[in-house]
């Protein structure tokens, strides 16, 4: 009874089907839509910050296994297709250095053996094809343009004392939006590259860069997003190559000694009884064989890897 008592009420009540089921008016439609596109707009930033962020990071791991890469090939005796250090006056005859970058601006349009990037893709299992686009063999493309299609470049530094420097450059960001000064190859140009801090998300752009920038170009380099730059949009891997010098006591009556490197055979001589001879800088990893004789050829009594300034003493 009781529940017949609660029930019937509700079987009587009329209340019109159109008003529970009604759909959103217009304007209630146009509401969600507002505020969502606030939350769309305010969350854009940040999407595109974890984006971007996410891209430099890939791409900062892939320099590096880039660089690992090139600084392997530093202990190769084929110094024609293997070993990116192979500059000139450092290989032997016949050899042709390797071809580093030298533009900012224009692509590779074609392979060459000395390429560079030729030569990590070869030094990675790879077969390149010399005479053909990079862009065109996807495996070396892979190497030697990144993720937004841009060149990545090898740049080589300046011939100075103790040591060989090298710089591995990814700029990711398209070239509409930002630029590098143009290419150089002065050691000023390449210093400006390795000394600024390119992981500072507040930094400016290096100074050498005013007045080859344009004005609109050097303002693209300080518009960042939260009061950061776009100076970390440029991805830089740096490489040093010590060089190292050997040092022959040649205290033998007769014989010399005759010191082959950079696939040169009888680089440097040490006559008989000289005393102390130190050869000219040689980079690191280079192969040194060591002859003596009273003539050359001589024969062989020493063959190592250079990582180091050796004393060798013949008696």
């Amino acid at each position: 009874m009781i529940i017949h008592s609660y029930l019937v009420p509700l079987r009587h009540r009329r209340v019109p089907f159109r008003r529970l089921v009604r759909g959103f008016s217009l304007l209630e439609i146009v509401l969600v839509l507002f505020v969502l596109g606030i939350i769309a707009a305010a969350m854009a930033p940040s999407v595109r910050d974890i984006v971007e962020k996410s891209r430099q990071t890939a791409e900062a791991r892939t320099l590096a296994e880039l660089a690992d890469t090139i600084t392997a090939s530093f202990a190769q005796t084929d110094l024609g297709n293997l070993n990116l250090a192979a500059l000139p006056g450092t290989v032997g005859a016949g050899e042709v250095p390797t071809r580093f970058s030298t533009s900012t601006s224009v692509p590779y349009a074609n392979t060459a053996t000395e390429d560079w990037f030729a030569k990590v893709g070869r030094l990675r299992g790879l077969s390149p094809q010399s005479g053909v686009p990079p862009m065109t063999q996807p495996e070396l493309a892979r190497i030697a343009f990144n993720p937004l299609r841009n060149a990545r470049w090898l740049f080589v530094g300046p011939n100075e004392t103790g040591r060989q420097r090298f710089l591995v450059v990814s700029l990711m960001a398209r070239p509409d939006q930002l630029v590098l000064p143009a290419f150089e190859g002065s050691a000023a140009w390449f210093d400006a590259l390795w000394n600024h801090d390119w992981e500072n998300r507040t930094a400016g752009v290096p100074a050498y860069w005013t007045g080859r920038l344009t004005a609109a170009q050097l303002a693209a380099w300080s518009q960042g997003s939260g009061g950061t730059t776009q100076i970390h949009r440029l991805c830089v891997r740096r490489i040093v190559l010590p060089k190292h010098r050997v040092t022959v006591n040649n205290n033998h009556p007769s014989e010399s000694a005759f010191v082959s490197f950079n696939n040169t055979a009888n680089a440097f001589t040490a006559g008989p009884n000289s005393g102390a001879n130190v050869t000219p800088e040689i980079l690191g990893g280079r192969l040194v064989i060591i002859n003596r004789g009273a003539a050359w050829p001589g024969v062989e009594a020493l063959r190592f890897h250079l990582n180091d300034n050796p004393t060798v003493t013949l008696q």
